[in-house]
């Protein structure tokens, strides 16, 4: 389910906005939390969540993104960086802790968005 209305493109590490990413992040006890990244780069991403996560800073978190509507989802793993609520919204950003061999399609993804 797409959780979110898009409302902002993506912002790369070219810093050209290309399309509203979608998140679903997975933590320990298998709670999933879904949000809409407003940034994805090779060192991460940041999203903003739909509701307060139950995981926190530090924790190792499974994620995955569809990069567009009806796109397959990319899968990977992450370390949460912050998490911050205000104003009624809640963000936060992921480190990717997989190795990059492991992120090859997101990879890709950013070279063409570049």
């Amino acid at each position: 389910r797409w959780p979110m209305p898009a409302v902002t493109a993506v912002m790369t590490d070219g810093g050209t906005p290309r399309m509203n990413a979608m998140v679903w992040i997975e933590d320990s006890a298998a709670r999933i939390s879904r949000g809409q990244a407003d940034a994805v780069t090779s060192e991460g991403l940041h999203v903003k969540l739909a509701e307060p996560p139950a995981f926190g800073q530090g924790d190792e978190v499974a994620v995955r993104i569809a990069l567009e509507r009806g796109a397959p989802t990319l899968a990977t793993r992450a370390r949460v960086g912050l998490v911050r609520g205000s104003a009624g919204a809640v963000e936060c950003s992921l480190v990717w802790s997989a190795p990059a061999s492991d992120r090859q399609e997101l990879e890709a993804w950013l070279a063409r968005a570049a």
